[in-house]
């Protein structure tokens, strides 16, 4: 008896045991703070994101072939002399670089050869029309005496003949003369453009800057042998830079030809004010946006190509929106604006955590308005959202 009483007493421990294994214990409630979704009149804003381009951008070239002769000098950072690189700001009229010189300058003297031979054949054929005036003038008076001879039956037929021949061959001689003149004169009209041409040619070895600004690429060298039309530089105009963006067509109604616009730059920490200064006429065919440039003055030369620009855009009339502390929110997906928040839920009479996707839209002051998934009235979880989980109990506290 007593040894069936020990095997009794071990059968009831084993099985105290294996039910104290299967209990799962009961987590403990959170404590939570929570706030109910408030609604606040606020005017809309919208954001709109562009790059910093320049008022104008020019690529400068050569219009001649050549080699690269010198390039503009400037002190550099350490006070020495230097060529032109990129980054400098240039002033309007400086001569950024020169080609060879000597081919052209040779062009020149040859061309004012040529005018200067045009020119003495020219003055050689007005003596020439000069001579033939003369003896056309005695032939003339020989003519008009041959005729009186011959009226009067004192001047044989062939001395008359040979008068009019003479008479004949002076006139011929003198518009000959005359198109020799005009010839010459051809001539030297053509060595005077050659003159000018040649000029023109020397002239543009020099590859001037038409307006001031900032060099942003180079593509020539000392020695550089460049061909008619080559980039050597690009220039930019940044006195003035626009920011350029686009919209759609539900927004075009907030934006006016030369209407003042905020424009802030992270990059200098500036919010600055830009005139619209061109607004698309029709949507681009691939994005369906209407493309809008808006400019801003860079007296400072602060603002940089490349940098990015915000343009906000405020609604005219205040909506009524709901509104959430920025704690309540929980880490967004990756490049999109949907965050979560937990609001609370009820359960067989307990209360727990709700996990819920909110879309938010702009912030005001430490709250965050919520444009998606959540209803003014509704309570959410303000704080120790690291701590839950969808489904988590939780414990309502002051």
């Amino acid at each position: 008896m007593r040894n069936l009483a020990v095997v009794f007493s071990s059968i009831a421990v084993l099985i105290s045991a294996g039910c104290r294994k299967e209990s799962t214990p009961i987590p403990d409630a959170v404590p939570v703070k929570t706030e109910t979704v408030a609604t606040q009149e606020v005017r809309p804003t919208w954001r709109y994101s562009g790059e910093i381009r320049p008022d104008k951008q020019v690529q400068l070239a050569f219009k001649e072939p050549g080699y690269v002769d010198s390039l503009h000098q400037t002190k550099g950072a350490d006070g020495r002399w230097r060529d032109l690189q990129v980054g400098d700001e240039i002033q309007a009229g400086v001569v950024l670089a020169h080609l060879r010189r000597s081919d052209y300058a040779a062009s020149v003297d040859t061309a004012v050869g040529q005018q200067a031979a045009a020119q003495g054949a020219l003055d050689a054929a007005k003596a020439d029309l000069g001579q033939a005036r003369a003896d056309q003038t005695k032939a003339d008076l020989d003519f008009e005496r041959a005729q009186a001879l011959y009226a009067a039956k004192a001047m044989t037929r062939p001395d008359y003949d040979a008068a009019v021949a003479r008479h004949a061959a002076t006139t011929a001689g003198v518009q000959s003369a005359l198109q020799q003149i005009e010839a010459r004169q051809g001539q030297l009209n053509a060595a005077r453009g050659q003159i000018v041409s040649a000029r023109i040619n020397l002239g543009d070895t020099n590859l001037v800057a038409p307006m001031p600004g900032v060099i942003v690429a180079k593509n020539i060298e000392r020695g550089t042998l460049v061909a008619a039309g080559t980039p050597a530089f690009t220039l930019d105009d940044t006195r003035f830079v626009k920011v350029a963006f686009g919209v759609p067509d539900s927004m075009l109604s907030h934006f006016a030809m030369g209407s003042p616009l905020p424009v802030q730059i992270e990059a200098i920490g500036k919010t600055l004010t830009g005139l619209i200064t061109q607004i698309a006429a029709s949507a681009n065919r691939e994005s369906r946006v209407f493309n809008i440039e808006v400019t801003v003055h860079n007296g400072d030369g602060s603002l940089k190509e490349g940098m990015i620009g915000s343009v906000y855009v405020q609604q005219a009339n205040p909506q009524t929106v709901p509104v959430v502390p920025m704690t309540a929110l929980m880490t967004a997906e990756s490049g999109s604006n949907n965050y979560s928040v937990f609001a609370i839920g009820q359960r067989e009479g307990k209360q727990f955590a709700e996990l819920k996707s909110v879309r938010v839209g702009e912030t005001v002051g430490n709250s965050v308005v919520i444009d998606q998934g959540l209803i003014p009235g509704e309570r959410i979880i303000v704080n120790r959202t690291n701590q839950l989980n969808d489904g988590a109990a939780v414990r309502v506290i002051e």
